[in-house]
């Protein structure tokens, strides 16, 4: 930029009158501690005046251009633009007090949960490990706890935060129904052990608020009930993996099911509802009517095997409902008439539980249990 200023030539070619829509009133010789000989004058008319520059005059005048943006490239056939800074209403000593900038909007996500996705972090390290229940209440914040043996977390009253935690065998027992908040939480079956069709939910009662957490290999998966005291439920970005038990004399497992359950929220979470011959469970999700439970408003919920994989008889919204093609009776067992939108479709997945549609799947039953 410097190099053709030097050039005097260029110099003389650059009226004020060409400059003027650029930076002829924008920038003034007081704000850039211009040399005695031209003060009162701008940039620009100084690059017009055919008068010699001193030092001071060079110095000055390529300070005060650089305070301008040329561009660079592409071939120019005279001399660079010039595009004026932005103005600002402050003098230079008046100190500005700037507002924080507040951190971008996530977008939501186009991608289904995963295992790799959901559940305690990659690389993490539990600051504690405990092999025996822990009972807590009013605002407690249970975070980077490693609980073995089939420990469990009871919250006994009050609101709580679950953060960044690995239950082995264990649940969550929300035995106060405040709100227990449960992120980043990874629920595992230990391996080596026998389970038996009469294990609870890992999460239960109600009034739970899931995120971005891992279900691995659970009987039960997550429990919505209690609606007088435990009120409404919401899971979002998290993956559910439901196996049968081992010992399996009776079993009615579920990825989330309400018995008196309050309003459900589901927003972008994967189900695997795994069966074996002679053991079969219920449905990834099951919200029946004649159990007292509420409504549903479901958006992302992407179900795989089980019965029937989604069964629904409350009322409430279905959309971006995915339905692997993978079930023993029938895709869903839904009372339609009670839902006021729906949107579903019959797919396969990938390696990485990423969904291909094959068809739309209508809602055309009339029964949800």
């Amino acid at each position: 930029m410097l190099s053709w200023l030097k050039d005097k030539s260029l110099w003389g070619a650059i009226t004020s009158t060409s400059l003027a829509a650029g930076l002829l009133t924008t920038l003034v010789v007081s704000t850039l501690a211009a040399p005695t000989s031209i003060v009162g004058q701008d940039c620009a008319a100084r690059l017009s005046d055919p008068a010699p520059l001193t030092t001071p005059d060079r110095e000055w005048l390529e300070r005060c251009v650089s305070a301008f943006t040329i561009p660079s490239s592409g071939p120019t056939t005279g001399p660079p633009t010039i595009t004026s800074p932005p103005v600002t209403s402050h003098p230079p000593s008046t100190p500005v007090t700037s507002t924080p900038t507040p951190p971008p909007t996530t977008a939501p996500s186009t991608s289904w949960p995963t295992p790799a996705t959901t559940g305690v972090p990659a690389f993490w390290q539990p600051a504690q490990t405990r092999s025996t229940n822990l009972t807590v209440s009013n605002g407690a914040v249970v975070q980077d706890i490693l609980f073995t043996n089939g420990a469990d977390i009871i919250v006994s009253s009050g609101t709580a935060t679950v953060r960044r935690v690995l239950l082995q065998g264990g649940r969550v027992s929300n035995a106060g129904c405040g709100v227990v908040t449960i992120d980043q939480t990874t629920f595992r079956r230990p391996g080596g052990t026998v389970t038996d069709s009469d294990q609870e939910g890992a999460v239960t009662p109600g009034g739970w608020r899931v995120t971005r957490s891992l279900f691995d290999g659970v009987t039960e998966g997550l429990r919505a009930g209690q609606k007088a005291r435990c009120g409404a439920n919401n899971i979002s970005d998290s993956f559910i993996r439901i196996q049968a038990p081992d010992v399996c004399s009776d079993w009615h497992g579920d990825g989330i099911q309400g018995y008196d359950g309050g309003p459900l929220t589901v927003r972008n979470v994967t189900i695997d509802f795994q069966e074996r011959g002679g053991c079969g469970g219920t449905a990834p999700l099951f919200y029946p009517r004649n159990q007292g439970n509420t409504s549903v408003d479901i958006d992302r919920l992407l179900v795989k095997g089980g019965g029937y994989s989604f069964r629904l008889g409350m009322p409430g919204t279905v959309r971006n409902l995915k339905i692997v093609q993978d079930w023993g009776y029938g895709p869903i067992d839904v009372r339609c008439s009670v839902v006021s939108a729906w949107s579903a479709h019959i797919v396969t997945v990938d390696s990485n539980w990423q969904p291909t549609d094959v068809r739309t799947q209508a809602c055309n039953t009339e029964s949800g249990f």
